[in-house]
């Protein structure tokens, strides 16, 4: 693990002037003290063209307790004429990036597309193609299909779809969005990580709310849904509450798992908020943690 994170401590204090950071922590009765996340992001502009993304990701992955260490984003963003974007290089995805921001509590919980583990990743090897239309917002990719935390072990690609008409970011902006969804990493009939999604959100001056609905499979084998809504009580405190259903075989009765989420986020200083709160998975016990979010 010291051989990984030397280079990027060194790469850090390279870039320092450039470079963001945020960590989430988190303590519950059960698991005591954990590290979820650590994210370090350097961000230059090359020209009025050019832009680079470069970010790392520090964490656990799966069963495994040890901290790895993964290159999240290599990211190399093309602007062309007529409003046209291609990012190449290990991209972002944009199967739930709008939708989590008007979540907006990543360090509690993952976006739910995210949480249910479709094979849906945040980031892959891949070219992507981007484009507004006023209020429409369009965007295609092609990647490798593992993710980036997987090299590649198949000579398929997906392609991923997203369209969007209003505001991307709820979680600064009023207003309101509508979008769709659609990835598929092989073309041939029968083929079960097919993901389809429609999702919306609303904000004003004090709530963002959020809805969103996925099936998965060549048909319609799985269901998800998820609402979320955010309310600002004060200037450094909110209200949160977020409920997902996920249903792994809608052929199946009685198998689908409800998740409750609630908490308060409080933001006593600038770049820290702690947030005490409760997860309750269908009828069982709630469980209680606190979350921090480190953020620079």
């Amino acid at each position: 693990m010291k051989k990984i994170l030397i280079p990027i401590i060194f790469i850090t204090f390279l870039l320092a002037n450039d470079i963001s950071g945020v960590s989430y922590f988190n303590f519950s009765e059960d698991n005591g003290f954990g590290l979820s996340r650590t994210y370090f992001t350097y961000q230059n502009e090359i020209s009025e063209e050019l832009s680079f993304t470069f970010q790392t990701d520090v964490g656990k992955v799966g069963d495994d307790d040890r901290w790895t260490a993964y290159l999240k984003k290599a990211q190399l963003d093309w602007k062309i004429e007529n409003g046209i974007k291609i990012s190449m290089g290990l991209i972002g995805m944009n199967m739930f990036n709008v939708q989590e921001k008007t979540w907006g509590n990543r360090f509690i919980a993952k976006s739910a597309l995210d949480y249910a583990d479709w094979g849906v990743a945040a980031a892959d090897l891949g070219i992507g193609f981007s484009k507004s239309f006023g209020n429409i917002s369009t965007s295609l990719l092609m990647t490798n299909g593992e993710g980036y935390k997987h090299s590649v072990v198949d000579d398929k690609q997906k392609i991923s779809l997203q369209v969007l008409y209003g505001e991307k970011r709820l979680d600064k902006n009023n207003g309101y969005n509508v979008g769709m969804v659609y990835s598929n990493i092989d073309p041939d009939p029968g083929n079960s990580e097919t993901v389809r999604g429609f999702f919306g959100g609303w904000s004003n001056n004090n709530l963002v709310a959020g809805a969103e609905y996925y099936t998965k499979g060549d048909g319609i084998e799985a269901s998800l849904m998820s609402v979320s809504m955010n309310y600002i009580l004060s200037n450094n405190l909110t209200l949160y509450i977020r409920q997902d259903s996920k249903d792994p075989n809608i052929d199946t009765d009685d198998n689908e798992t409800d998740t409750l989420m609630a908490g308060f986020i409080w933001a006593p200083t600038k770049g820290l908020k702690i947030c005490p709160n409760m997860i309750k998975v269908d009828d069982d016990d709630e469980t209680y943690k606190i979350n921090f979010e480190f953020k620079f």
